[in-house]
C-alpha cells in the first residue's frame, strides 16, 4: 500500500527513480553516549521513488519496523534563537488563521516546545508523542491513533510529524476518521523542491520515508492553503478535513529524476581536502547525512559543534563524531567550519571568532 492507492485508487504505477543510497543511519537525530555504540547505530538504506500520478516522493526501503522514537531521540532546535523567531511566526501565523478560541490538538509535539507555546498563550490544547519527557498532564506519552476518536478537535496541529509515517495519505484519513472529518489540519513538513534547488543532499534522511512538494502536500485535499517558510526550506499547509480526497487524482507533475548529487558530493570532498582541521556546525540530521557520506571513518572532520546541551559530550550515529559546545573552539581551535544550515548563519558567526566557515 502507498500514498496514491489508499482509499479505493487502483491506478497500477512504475515508479521513477530518484535516489539511491545504502548504509545511512536509520536515526539521523539520536546521538549516542559513546563512540563505540554510536559506531554501532543500525543502518538502513534509502531508495527514494516518485509516483507518476501525484508526484509524491518516498523512500520505497523504508521499514517502520525499526523505527523506535524514544526519549533518546534529540531534534529540538528551539536552543537557537532564529528557530525561536520561527515558532513564533508559525504561532502567528495559526493565530491568523483563526486557532484562537480553539479546541487544539498537536500530534507530533515532540518535547513540548511548541505546545508549550501555544499554552502559555491561552490555547486549549492537548498533545500526543512517545518521545516528551516532560509531565504535562496535557501531552499523551502514546502515538496518535484511532482509539483517540473522542477527542473533538477544533484545529489539529502537525509539525514535522508526517514526514516520518509511512503511508500519509491513509494517516491523514485515520486522523480525519478520529476526529469525524471535522476541524481544520495544519501540517509543517520540509520540502523536496528546496532539497532540488540545492542538490542538497545532506536533507535525504532515513528516517523521513516522505518528501513532499507543495503540489503533492495540497494534492491531499480538494481545497487547501500551501506555501513556504524558514528560508523556503519548510512548507506548510492549512485545510479542512471535510476537503480531505478519497483518492489521489492524476496530477500533471514535475519529475524530480535529474538530481546532481554526485558534483555537490565532490564539491565538498574537495573542500575537506583543503585543510588540515576542520569541524561541523549542527549535530541534527543534516550533519549526520553529511558526515557519514564524506567522513564516515573520522578521518577529515575533527568534531561537531552543536549549542544543544543534550547532544554535547554524545555521538554521531555510525561515524562516532564527537559533539561539543561552542566552547571547544578555545581548547581545540580548527581552520574552518562548514555550517549545516544556512538559516544560523548570522548567529553563528557571533560564537567562531575568525575562523573561516563555509555554509552548505
Amino acid at each position: 500500500m502507498n500514498f496514491t492507492d489508499n482509499f479505493s485508487t487502483n491506478k497500477k504505477e512504475e515508479y521513477l527513480q530518484v535516489f539511491k543510497q545504502k548504509h545511512v543511519p536509520i536515526f539521523q537525530n539520536k546521538v549516542y553516549p559513546t563512540a563505540d555504540a554510536a559506531l554501532d547505530a543500525e543502518i538502513g538504506e534509502v531508495e527514494l521513488v516518485q509516483s507518476p500520478i501525484s508526484g509524491f516522493i518516498f523512500n520505497k526501503a523504508f521499514n517502520p519496523d525499526v523505527m523506535n522514537y524514544d526519549v533518546n531521540y534529540q531534534n529540538e532546535q528551539s536552543n537557537s534563537p532564529f528557530f525561536q523567531q520561527h515558532l513564533q511566526k508559525v504561532f502567528e501565523l495559526l493565530k491568523s488563521l483563526g486557532i484562537e478560541n480553539k479546541k487544539v490538538v498537536e500530534i507530533g509535539c515532540g518535547k513540548g516546545v511548541f505546545f508549550e507555546i501555544m499554552e502559555k498563550a491561552g490555547i486549549d490544547c492537548i498533545g500526543f508523542d512517545p518521545t516528551y519527557e516532560g509531565d504535562s498532564p496535557k501531552i499523551v506519552k502514546e502515538y496518535f491513533s484511532e482509539v483517540y476518536n473522542d477527542i473533538n478537535a477544533e484545529v489539529i496541529i502537525m509539525r514535522h510529524t508526517l514526514e516520518h509515517i509511512p503511508q500519509p495519505f491513509a494517516f491523514l484519513h485515520t486522523i480525519a476518521k478520529a476526529n469525524h472529518y471535522k476541524g481544520f489540519l495544519f501540517v509543517e513538513v520540509p520540502t523536496f523542491d528546496w532539497i532540488d534547488g540545492k542538490n542538497a543532499f545532506w536533507d535525504i534522511f532515513y528516517e523521513h520515508c516522505n518528501y513532499f512538494t507543495q503540489q503533492s502536500l495540497g494534492a491531499m485535499f480538494e481545497e487547501a492553503v500551501v506555501n513556504d517558510f524558514f528560508g523556503g526550506q519548510y512548507i506548510y499547509l492549512w485545510a479542512d478535513l471535510a476537503k480531505l480526497r478519497p483518492e489521489i487524482p492524476q496530477m500533471e507533475i514535475q519529475a524530480k529524476t535529474n538530481l546532481n548529487f554526485d558534483m555537490q558530493i565532490a564539491k565538498y570532498e574537495a573542500l575537506l581536502q583543503q585543510h588540515n582541521s576542520m569541524a561541523i556546525w549542527g549535530a541534527g540530521a543534516k550533519g549526520s547525512t553529511f558526515l557519514n557520506l564524506l567522513d564516515p571513518k573520522k578521518e577529515k572532520v575533527q568534531y561537531v559543534i552543536d549549542i544543544n546541551p543534550l547532544k554535547q559530550g554524545r555521538f554521531i550515529a555510525h561515524t562516532g563524531h564527537p559533539i561539543h559546545s561552542p566552547a571547544i573552539l578555545q581548547s581545540q581551535p580548527v581552520e574552518a567550519i562548514i555550517v549545516m544550515n544556512e538559516n544560523y548563519i548570522d548567529e553563528i558567526k557571533h560564537q567562531v571568532g575568525d575562523v573561516q566557515l563555509y555554509v552548505l
